[in-house]
């Protein structure tokens, strides 16, 4: 048990463990129909509309995730034209943060583009004019619709995910857990605009794996000898 915790913490170990999510995020986009599960729950069939179409706590959630985006970035900027007086790790790990919260949101809204996957409001299912496909079908030459994956409506959140660098790698455990209260952020998010409708549940999945990726190359190119320090 003890060298499988080791195995994890290695570079090794995320690699493998990034492999594996991708793959089981590919299985249940393409093989499950979870997606759709998930989305009939927050269908109202009555009204024809999702549940979720009227709240703007999103919005709110959104705006707040750019203001202090961009208060980490300004930090950041801060610290490169007059060194704070931090260690070595806390300020590689703030540029980690900032380079996050910019490249996180651009990435996963630039592979979108290059997307013709649907939202769920798009489908004949949820009263759009459009048939539903997985995730490896291909598309009517006639489908014309707004690409969904990855979802980039909690975008903005994201790049939270990199706050726990800032524990590292004095702190794992804590670092771990801090990664988990912040995952829960941007699913929560996310689970928003699952019930607006813009996204399946899977979007939001490869959205994390997205981040997650983009996160760990990030920190692996600013680690330095004197971080470890």
């Amino acid at each position: 048990m003890l060298a499988k915790l080791k195995l994890v913490k290695t570079p090794r170990g995320v690699d493998c463990a990034l492999m594996l999510s991708a793959m089981l995020i590919l299985w249940i986009g393409n093989y499950s129909n979870l997606d759709l599960m998930i989305a009939d729950s927050m269908f109202d069939g009555m009204h024809g509309q999702f549940v979720g179409v009227d709240s703007a706590w999103a919005g709110n959630f959104q705006l707040g995730m750019i203001l202090l985006g961009a208060v980490v970035i300004g930090l950041a900027v801060w610290d490169t034209l007059r060194p704070l007086a931090w260690l070595a790790s806390r300020r590689s790990a703030l540029r980690v943060v900032a380079l996050s919260a910019i490249f996180v949101p651009l990435s996963i809204y630039w592979l979108s583009s290059f997307s013709d996957v649907l939202c769920p409001t798009d489908l004949l299912r949820y009263g759009g004019l459009e048939p539903y496909s997985r995730l490896l079908e291909t598309l009517p030459v006639s489908a014309s619709a707004m690409a969904c994956l990855p979802g980039t409506q909690a975008n903005t959140a994201w790049w939270l995910l990199a706050l726990p660098s800032f524990c590292l790698p004095r702190r794992p455990r804590t670092a771990l857990l801090f990664a988990g209260i912040m995952l829960l952020c941007g699913l929560a998010l996310s689970w928003q605009q699952q019930l607006h409708g813009t996204q399946f549940f899977t979007h939001t999945l490869w959205s994390v794996w997205i981040a997650s990726f983009l996160i760990y190359l990030l920190h692996h190119l600013f680690r330095t000898e004197d971080a470890l320090a």
